[in-house]
C-alpha cells in the first residue's frame, strides 16, 4: 500500500512537500492548496512520453519575494527505489508558476518531492521560511522585565553558577520558580544549598549565560540560538525548563536535512522531542530519505535504541515502504572478495557514504 493513493492530497512536513503518482498514472495535482511558511501553493505533475513536467504555483502575487526550491523524483522500477533526478535549488519568484521539465520519466510509481530552502528573500532581506512561533514571546510572557534586570545588574544575587570557562551570579528564587530541579536543589539539604554554588560542568560559559538569560526572560538573538542550541536543549531537559526545550525543538525542525537527519532523530529520542522525532521518522520513511543514505541508515538500525527501530519499522509497514533486509554474504562470496585487491588501495571508495554531520543543535530567540 502506498503513502498516497491516486487522487489523494500532498503530504507536507514543515518545508518538505510530497506528491505520489501510482504506476501508469500520468497526472497528479494537489487536491487542495497547501501552506508552506505564510504562503499558499499548488503542485501539479504531468508525465508525457519521455518528459515529466512538475509545476509549483504560488497563490500569492508579490514581485519582490523569492524562494529557493529544489525538486527530487524517486522512481520504483521493479519495486526498488531509484533517485532518478535530484535537482539543485532554483530561485522561484512569488509572482508566477515555475515548471521543471525532467527527461527520462518512466511509468512506475513515482515520488515527487519539493523542498523549500530554509531562507527566502523579500525586498532585499533574508528571512526564515518557518520562524518558530514562540521565538519572540515565550520568555517575555513568563518572566517580567524587572526580573531580567535583577540578573543584568547583579541585584541581591545569592547563588553562583559555575560553567566551563567562567561563572554567573543568579537568584535561587528565580531559578527555583522556573525549574523543578533547581527547586529540589535549594529546598533540600544538598551540596548546592549548603555551598550556594551550582556546577554545570558540561556547559560552556557562553551557553550557560544564554540558558540563565532565557530563564530570566533576557532576549536572545537567532544567531545565539543557532550557536548554542545543542547545549540549550541538553540543559533544558536536565533542569526541566520545558518551554526553552520546546523552542529548541521547533528551531531544529526548521533546518533538518538529509545530512543531519539521523543525528537529529537520535537527539529527539534521547531528550524526548516528539515533534522533531515525528519529522525525522516521516522524512526517513514517507519521503524516502532512508533510500538516499542506505549505509548510514543500515548502521543506525543496527545500533540505535530498539524503540526507535521499532517505530521506524512500524511506520514503514503502515506506509507501505519497504525496508531492505541486507543479507550477509555467503562463504563463497566472502572468500572471493578476500581474494580480490582492495578497492580502497588508491584512496577511492566503491561507494561514497553520506557524511553524518555532528550538528550542534541550536536554540532560539526567546524575547524581543
Amino acid at each position: 500500500m502506498s503513502t498516497l493513493a491516486p487522487g489523494k492530497d500532498v503530504e507536507i512536513e514543515e518545508r518538505f512537500v510530497l506528491l505520489e503518482l501510482g504506476p501508469n498514472e500520468q497526472t497528479g495535482k494537489s487536491k487542495k492548496d497547501f501552506v508552506v511558511g505564510m504562503w499558499r501553493w499548488q503542485l501539479s505533475v504531468l508525465r508525457s512520453g519521455k518528459e515529466t513536467l512538475v509545476t509549483l504555483s504560488p497563490l500569492h502575487i508579490l514581485n519582490e519575494v523569492v524562494f529557493s526550491v529544489s525538486l527530487k523524483l524517486t522512481y520504483f522500477p521493479q519495486g526498488r527505489p531509484v533517485v532518478l533526478h535530484n535537482l539543485k535549488e532554483v530561485d522561484v519568484p512569488l509572482k508566477h508558476p515555475y515548471t521543471w521539465t525532467v527527461m527520462g520519466g518512466c511509468e512506475s510509481r513515482c515520488l515527487v518531492e519539493i523542498k523549500f530552502g530554509v531562507n527566502y528573500k523579500a525586498y532585499g532581506r533574508t528571512h526564515y521560511i518557518l520562524r518558530p512561533r514562540r521565538m519572540s514571546t515565550t520568555s517575555v510572557e513568563q518572566a517580567q522585565s524587572s526580573v531580567a534586570r535583577m540578573l543584568r545588574e547583579d541585584i541581591l544575587t545569592d547563588i553562583t553558577i559555575n560553567a566551563v570557562g567562567g561563572s554567573i551570579r543568579a537568584h535561587r528564587a528565580v531559578l527555583a520558580a522556573r525549574s523543578p530541579v533547581f527547586m529540589s536543589m535549594f529546598t533540600h539539604d544538598l551540596r548546592e544549598k549548603e555551598l550556594s554554588t551550582v556546577d554545570i560542568s558540561d556547559m560552556s560559559i557562553e551557553a550557560c549565560q544564554a540558558f540563565v538569560g532565557c530563564v530570566y526572560g533576557v532576549a536572545m538573538s537567532e544567531e545565539e540560538l543557532l550557536v548554542h542550541r545543542s547545549e540549550l536543549v541538553v540543559a533544558s531537559d536536565k533542569y526541566g525548563v520545558e518551554n526553552l526545550k520546546k523552542v529548541c525543538e521547533e528551531s531544529m525542525i526548521v533546518d533538518v536535512s538529509t545530512e543531519n537527519l539521523l543525528e537529529r532523530l537520535q537527539m529527539a529520542h534521547t531528550y524526548s522531542l516528539p515533534a522533531l522525532k515525528r519529522t525525522c521518522v516521516r522524512l526517513l520513511v514517507d519521503f524516502g530519505r532512508m533510500y538516499e543514505i542506505p549505509n548510514d541508515f543500515e548502521e543506525f538500525m543496527k545500533t540505535a535504541d530498539q524503540d526507535i527501530v521499532g517505530e521506524i519499522r512500524s511506520t514503514a509497514m503502515l506506509r507501505g515502504r519497504k525496508l531492505e533486509d541486507r543479507q550477509k554474504p555467503s562463504a563463497e562470496k566472502t572468500r572471493r572478495r578476500k581474494s580480490m585487491p582492495s578497492q580502497d588501495s588508491d584512496g577511492g571508495a566503491p561507494g561514497k557514504r553520506v557524511r553524518r554531520l555532528n550538528v550542534r543543535l541550536a536554540g532560539d530567540e526567546w524575547a524581543k
